[in-house]
């Protein structure tokens, strides 16, 4: 060590010991990569920063430990400026020379040289003297490195411009915008400056809001396309200035709304909204946060229409301007409703309501599909129509077709469809009914199936005499009405449904499906039949109705999945789906398998006959499923396809009784069920359904009915005979739930599954006089559009006279049954009341009806009026001009005030 370095370092010996430790290191590490001049020059620099102020040698220990990191980044020149600047910070305050040397080696990796002393000033210019400025200073320098990663150093001039005139408001404020800009910066990427501007901006208007635009960041970067987002804050900024409140709520609502748009159309709509801004800035708003919505509706050429409108009438009637893009008028919704092909379910609700109850002859509801899935009872898609035997559930909206004519039809052949399932019987199957197309099979099969299950059962009580099967309930069960754990070893007690014809079946739909071994594929088969059969009788008995069925049928077959591609018994289940969608002509088959399909579809043309019922549906089923789960479901190579046409000539029942017995002697012995999934075949998955027919639960719906009626007599005192344990062993094994468990679909916890549906069972609607129908929502001081959800409940337009128009769906109004009054009430009031009576009597006789009222001084009357005669004499004998309006009449507009007083009330 030089003789110059010694006196140094004994200088540096006065402080505390961290300081002379911290040389030592650094000059070490330095001197391999310096002259002895240079690190002569680096050594006073350091004595001379720690000697300034008391607690200058805080600053002097950091610049030691900072040095050998800086140097790997900077030239020897380079560092000596470094420490200078470093100096002349610690002259203002050791603490901001401290985070300046602290937060160097970080920075400078970053930041360029020239820019060290801009650097340095910037942070020296938040210091004002006091800890708050010192503290914020030491913030500003900590912060550089990690936002200098991703912006420029001009970027960070412009933010802390940004905090410096912040911090001249709020201290606090200064500094925690300070803090979030670590993350945030880095955050808008490219769009920094405008974001800044943004603050800015919002600083100028209100700046206890530039917080709010700092945490708002976030939803602009994750719903606003990256090329929009500067579009987005330099419009929000001009928004600020002219005069906006609630700046970030504005930020958060609507870039949330702008994310349902891509890139383009955000981008249109920002242009649009921009032209506005001089205009209303609220008005910009609002169309901001409901456009977006509409491009789903209409397209986006369309809302261009619909803005262009409103900009009319925001130049007329600023309030009317208002709510029409707050879609808060008439007008507005009328003009959407102009351009959009789309059909909402609220606006035909009513419409589509008379239509079911005319066509089922019973009080038949609509609601929307979303209630039906929310329920938690089976009923999972929100897309589709379905019923369970009181209500339609619909979609809510149709945009399917380019016109509001195709999808209100197919509005009205979806609901006729779920209508069909209602009169025409297909949830009152009865198991004992005989079918009038088909000799009855279904009780031999059902012995057959008791015998095989008898047999199995002995087989393995013989093999394991010491297992038994038992039942145990799912968790949860034992809290429902009337459930019991059965004794150990002991089978479940099987009780009596309603409705059932063997002990142990809730429904007659169970004990029919209950009879193969696939029901998924039993299920599928059934659905398609009986859709088939209700099609058929729709278009028979409503001629009106079938040429927009035969069109949605058209449609439906024309987005059906390729059959080539699919296993041998999905494909023919595909097959009976075309030929239910009346495709009769080059349907596609295996060309092995001709024989099969022609008798599948002579099967299936037994029930298109006004007479089928939903017995012969069942019949039908046992006899088509007989064939195709005799088949192997496996892949069929493409030359072993061909067409076949179905023949238009009807078999008479020994005819088709004789086909489907060379069927079964066609059977090969142990080619049966029992010899599935070998050989290379796929597990049965049901084909796609058709859109236009829904959701279909015919056992389902026959337990909700059942439960429905139990629920009622319970009222009347009678024990519910449909136990927990029983719908617990159905659900277990219903295809309808087990095809939406295997989408993910349903809920699986069968006890909450089970809680729902005898809750939904036993609601029942208040009727009682003089009883309303539950207290009315508090709604907020900005309103919306509501909802008629309660029963008997209706909501009307309001008008609101600063727009000019109505606000659609305003208010609600509830149908409250009175009771019937007496006479008595009306003799006591007029007893009572008397002599204010003949005062209020006495009012209305010195009302003058306007018809009564004379109209003077007209050219032509009824009468002469004398004053204006006389007048009009004395004016000519004065040698003045007389007027010519000497006659009276009587108003004939007639206004009667009673009206006026009933329309009030």
């Amino acid at each position: 060590m030089t003789t110059g370095m010694a006196e140094m370092e004994r200088e540096l010996e006065r402080f505390p010991s961290s300081v002379v430790d911290e040389f030592r290191r650094a000059a070490d590490k330095l001197r391999p990569k310096l002259s002895d001049f240079d690190v002569a020059s680096w050594a006073n620099q350091g004595v001379e920063i720690a000697k300034q102020t008391v607690r200058s040698w805080e600053a002097a220990s950091e610049y030691f430990k900072a040095s050998p990191e800086v140097l790997e980044l900077l030239n020897a020149t380079q560092l000596l400026d470094w420490g200078r600047q470093g100096g002349a910070l610690c002259q203002e305050s050791p603490s901001l020379a401290v985070a300046f040397f602290r937060a160097s080696p970080i920075a400078f990796k970053s930041l360029r040289p020239r820019n060290m002393q801009s650097w340095a000033n910037l942070g020296r210019g938040f210091y004002r003297g006091t800890w708050k400025s010192s503290a914020l200073s030491a913030k500003f320098f900590e912060i550089s490195g990690p936002v200098l990663e991703s912006a420029n150093f001009s970027e960070l001039e412009r933010f802390a411009e940004l905090i410096d005139f912040l911090s001249h408001k709020s201290a606090d404020l200064a500094a925690e915008c300070m803090a979030m800009g670590e993350h945030v910066m880095p955050k808008v990427g490219g769009d920094r400056l405008a974001f800044v501007r943004l603050c800015r901006a919002v600083a100028e208007a209100n700046w206890r809001e530039v917080k709010g635009c700092f945490e708002a960041v976030p939803r602009v970067t994750a719903f606003i396309q990256e090329g929009q987002r500067a579009k987005f804050m330099d419009m929000t900024a001009d928004m600020a200035k002219s005069g906006m409140p609630n700046i970030s709520m504005f930020i958060g609502e609507t870039a949330t709304s702008l994310g349902r748009a891509n890139a383009a159309s955000q981008g249109r709509l920002l242009d649009l909204a921009q032209n506005l801004i001089p205009k209303s800035y609220e008005a910009a708003a609002a169309f901001l946060r409901n456009a977006p919505a509409l491009i789903g509706r209409i397209s986006e050429g369309q809302v261009e229409a619909w803005y262009d409108n409103g900009l009319r009438i925001l130049a007329d009637n600023p309030d009317g301007g208002m709510a029409y893009f707050k879609i808060e008028s008439n007008t507005s919704e009328e003009v959407i409703e102009m351009l959009s092909s789309a059909v909402e379910l609220e606006r035909i609700q009513e419409i589509l309501r008379m239509y079911c109850r005319g066509l089922a002859g019973a009080e038949i509801d609509i609601a929307n599909s979303k209630d039906m899935a929310d329920k938690n009872i089976g009923w999972v898609s929100e897309d589709h129509a379905t019923t369970e035997g009181t209500t339609v559930y619909l979609p809510a909206e149709m945009n399917k077709f380019g016109s509001k004519d195709e999808n209100f039809s197919f509005f009205k052949v979806v609901s006729t469809h779920q209508v069909a399932h209602i009169e025409f019987g297909s949830f009152d199957y009865d198991f004992e009914a005989p079918g009038s197309r088909f000799q009855d099979s279904r009780h031999a099969r059902e012995a057959d199936v008791q015998k095989q299950k008898q047999e199995r059962a002995q087989a393995r009580a013989q093999r394991q005499p010491e297992q038994q099967d038992d039942f145990p309930l799912t968790p949860g069960l034992a809290a429902l009405p009337g459930a019991h754990q059965p004794a150990a070893g002991q089978p479940p007690v099987a009780q009596q449904g309603e409705g059932s014809a063997e002990a142990g079946f809730l429904t007659d739909m169970g004990r029919f499906f209950d009879m193969f071994a696939v029901r998924k594929l039993a299920l599928d088969i059934f659905t398609v039949l009986e859709d088939a059969r209700l099609d058929f009788r729709v278009k028979a008995e409503y001629p009106g109705v079938a040429p927009a069925y035969r069109r949605i049928q058209e449609d439906a077959l024309s987005l059906r999945p390729d059959i080539k591609d699919m296993p041998l018994q999905e494909a023919m289940v595909e097959f009976l789906v075309r030929f239910s969608l009346h495709q009769l002509k080059g349907l596609p088959v295996p060309t092995e398998y001709i024989d099969h399909a022609n008798v599948i579809a002579e099967v299936a043309k037994r029930l298109l006959h006004i007479a089928a019922s939903v017995e012969d549906t069942s019949e039908a089923t046992i006899r088509v499923y007989d064939i195709i789960a005799d088949l192997p479901n496996q892949q069929m190579d493409e030359e072993d396809w061909s067409e076949t046409d179905v023949q238009d000539q009807d078999l008479s029942e020994d005819q088709l009784e004789d086909l489907l017995q060379q069927m079964r002697e066609m059977r090969g012995d142990g080619q049966g069920e029992s010899e599935q999934q070998e050989g290379g075949e796929q597990d049965y998955e049901s084909p796609p359904q058709v859109d236009f027919r829904g959701d279909f639960k015919p056992e389902l719906s026959q337990v909700l009915n059942t439960l429905r009626q139990q629920a009622g007599k319970g009222q009347s005192g009678q024990q519910m005979q449909m136990s927990p344990e029983m719908l617990q062993q159905m659900l277990a094994n219903s295809p309808e739930l087990e095809l939406d468990a295997e989408s993910g679909q349903f809920n699986n916890d069968l006890a909450e599954f089970i809680q729902n549906l005898v809750k939904e069972a036993g609601s029942q609607k208040s009727e009682e006089p003089g009883q309303g129908h539950g207290p009315i929502p508090h709604q907020e001081e900005e309103g919306g559009a509501l909802e008629a959800k309660e029963p008997k409940t209706f909501v009307y337009d309001e008008w609101d006279f600063r727009a000019g128009d109505y606000k659609p769906r305003w208010c609600i109004v509830r149908e409250k049954p009175m009771a019937e009054g007496d006479t008595q009430f009306y003799t006591d009031t007029v007893h009572s009341y008397g002599r204010m009576m003949n005062q209020i009597r006495r009012q209305f006789e010195m009302l003058m009806p306007e018809e009564y009222k004379k109209v003077k001084h007209l050219p032509d009357g009824d009468d002469f009026d004398l004053d204006a005669v006389v007048e009009s004499i004395i004016d000519k004998w004065a040698g003045e001009s007389p007027t010519d309006k000497v006659h009276w009449r009587r108003n004939k507009v007639e206004r009667d005030v009673a009206v006026a007083f009933l329309l009030d009330m």
